[in-house]
């Protein structure tokens, strides 16, 4: 049979076609190898010449934060409440169970030989925190608690009113505190709750630290003019008099400042004692230190506090730009 003879431009698109679908598909091929290598090249990279992040810089210890810090206030609070009857010292032992490791002491270390008080936690706060590892903690509290006692009877006394037919004279209950101490507990988690794991202990007060206080306002680059001076010492008076008696919207006629607050209802405005203007950084703009002294509405003491404001001059008005405890 005779081979079938295509038509010259037939013969030519077959050819197109052909080389067409031939360089698609190489081109294809070639574009999913170099996915390939770049996704294995990226993935090698990352596991070794970039950096990886250090997952214990995420760890969070619960031992060191809120959580641990009222734990620590907790069992203080059951540590230093106790009796010397035995079944006062049983019950401690069965409170304090429920926050001690397995194996610590059952009292916590506390012997109760040759005690003769017995206390009970008045306060406690959070003094200082010390992280000891990444689930563990020192719990350093200041606490204040107070001793009691009761006094049998004098002997002698109970045996007249028994022969005299008297009511005996009763025990009494004595008081010695509150006194201050500065207990240290050690506290783990394991990521749900807490423990002492560790016997707590008193520790030493801590010193007082070597802490200057800032020194009062100079002097320096004081404003002579005395007429400003008395146009501002004006509008101190009548500032502080709104400060403490008006309301939000009376204040803001004063300020320029959304985020000055009125203490009306906690403080009278009483005087301003004494204040140094200086020129501000623009024109009709001044910075004044002053002490002003106020009254306590509810026991009527009397407080000074040193203020520092920014104030200016607007027209023939005066406001407050700043208002700052110095």
């Amino acid at each position: 049979m005779r081979k079938r003879e295509y038509p010259k431009t037939v013969f030519r698109k077959k050819i197109a076609k052909a080389v067409f679908w031939t360089g698609f598909a190489l081109v294809f091929f070639l574009s999913v190898i170099a996915i390939v290598r770049v996704a294995n090249a990226t993935a090698g990279s990352s596991g070794t010449d970039q950096p990886q992040q250090d997952e214990a810089s995420d760890v969070i210890n619960l031992a060191s934060g809120e959580g641990g810090q009222s734990f620590a206030q907790n069992f203080a609070a059951e540590y230093f409440s106790w009796g010397l009857s035995d079944e006062d010292k049983e019950k401690r032992m069965k409170r304090l169970s429920r926050y001690l490791a397995t194996g610590l002491d059952e009292q916590a270390g506390l012997s109760f030989e040759g005690m003769e008080w017995g206390s009970s936690l008045k306060e406690s706060q959070v003094w200082k925190v010390e992280e000891t590892g990444d689930d563990s903690a020192l719990v350093t509290l200041r606490i204040l608690h107070e001793l009691k006692k009761t006094v049998p009877p004098d002997p002698e006394a109970v045996k007249k009113a028994k022969e005299d037919k008297k009511d005996p004279p009763k025990a009494k209950e004595e008081k010695d505190g509150p006194h201050e101490k500065y207990f240290v507990i050690p506290v783990k988690t394991d990521g749900q709750s807490f423990a002492v794991h560790e016997i707590p202990y008193l520790t030493a007060a801590p010193e007082k630290p070597d802490i200057t206080a800032k020194p009062a306002a100079s002097e320096d680059g004081k404003l002579n003019d005395s007429e400003i001076q008395q146009e501002i010492h004006s509008f101190l008076n009548t500032f502080f008099k709104v400060y403490t008696t008006g309301t939000a919207e009376e204040l803001a006629y004063y300020t320029e400042a959304d985020d000055i607050q009125s203490m009306n209802g906690v403080l009278l405005f009483k005087e301003v004692q004494n204040f140094i203007v200086r020129e501000g950084e623009r024109t009709g703009e001044y910075q004044v230190d002053a002490n002003v002294l106020f009254e306590d509405e509810l026991s009527k003491a009397k407080m000074a506090y040193p203020y520092q404001l920014t104030v200016t001059q607007v027209n023939d008005r005066w406001f407050v730009q700043r208002i700052e405890h110095r």
